[in-house]
């Protein structure tokens, strides 16, 4: 089946809504050269594949880009593996294709390697395996690897904990673009954690970039520290605007926040309709989840 040029056509523009003529043109293209045996195309085809949620046939194309030898392919097969799209769930089979890219130099993959060992996920739990394995693909500049050498040296996993190691990891993932790890850098700031001393400035610095690519916990902190002024100037409105944004998230705490600043009429109008409403909606959000 994957190898019928005319069903792989049909498909492309019965999913009109998805691609335009001359980017199915382009992926015939890149069909046509899969079939000769060009390893790029049949990573593309994959892709388009996948897009089309077909996973079958997008494990199809990165098996045969992978007997090739890939990497890139591997790396994409062994996450198919992992989360069982379009084959059985198989843990053992995604760390040994993991292992292979990984050795090869796929940094991403020594990412997924090192949590393999890490969490003892298709392999025994090695921890200095792990350790390897995450500082290879941090040296790579892989931002969530980079944070969990943060965690790692925070706690103590395997090794000695080291303040200053976790402090400079959890930075450069976080100046990397890293949300997680921007959100963890403003809690240190906030809460003067790892030896630093505690200083709301950089702690807002960091959550707001954090809220830029919506992370709900950074948002929601905003909210707290507007709402009761720590660091800043206590503002009811910008506190009910980061509120609201972590509401519509579904953090139930930021609507019981909001109704709050409404009952006080913080910086706001009293509005009991309002803070009802809010309130209502936490508390049916909070039963639903029990």
């Amino acid at each position: 089946m994957q190898y019928d040029r005319e069903m792989f056509e049909q498909l492309l523009y019965e999913h009109k809504h998805i691609f335009n003529n001359e980017e199915i043109e382009m992926a015939l293209a890149f069909y046509n050269l899969a079939i000769d045996g060009d390893v790029d195309s049949m990573i593309e085809i994959a892709h388009i594949y996948r897009q089309l949620e077909n996973f079958r046939a997008a494990v199809f194309w990165l098996s045969e880009a992978t007997v090739e030898g890939n990497i890139e392919a591997m790396y994409e097969l062994a996450n198919c593996y992992f989360e069982g799209l379009g084959v059985e769930e198989n843990y053992t089979e995604a760390f040994k294709l993991y292992k292979k890219a990984a050795e090869k130099g796929h940094a991403d993959a020594a990412n997924n390697l090192a949590d393999m060992y890490l969490n003892g996920e298709g392999v025994p739990v090695n921890e200095k395996e792990a350790l390897y394995w995450f500082e290879t693909a941090a040296k790579h500049n892989v931002v969530e690897a980079m944070f969990t050498l943060g965690i790692i040296y925070e706690q103590g996993i395997g090794i000695e904990a080291d303040e200053e190691k976790a402090l400079s990891y959890y930075l450069a993932s976080a100046e990397g673009g890293y949300n997680e790890a921007q959100y963890r850098v403003g809690s240190i700031y906030l809460d003067g954690l790892l030896g630093q001393q505690s200083n709301i400035s950089l702690a807002l610095e960091w959550f707001e970039k954090a809220a830029e690519s919506h992370h709900i916990d950074s948002i929601y902190n905003l909210g707290f520290l507007f709402e009761n002024g720590i660091g800043v100037a206590r503002n009811g409105k910008k506190a009910l605007h980061y509120y609201k944004r972590a509401a519509l998230m579904g953090d139930y705490q930021a609507k019981l926040n909001i109704a709050s600043i409404y009952e006080q009429g913080l910086d706001v109008p009293k509005d009991k309709k309002e803070a009802a409403r809010w309130r209502k909606s936490a508390m049916y959000q909070m039963k639903s989840t029990e």
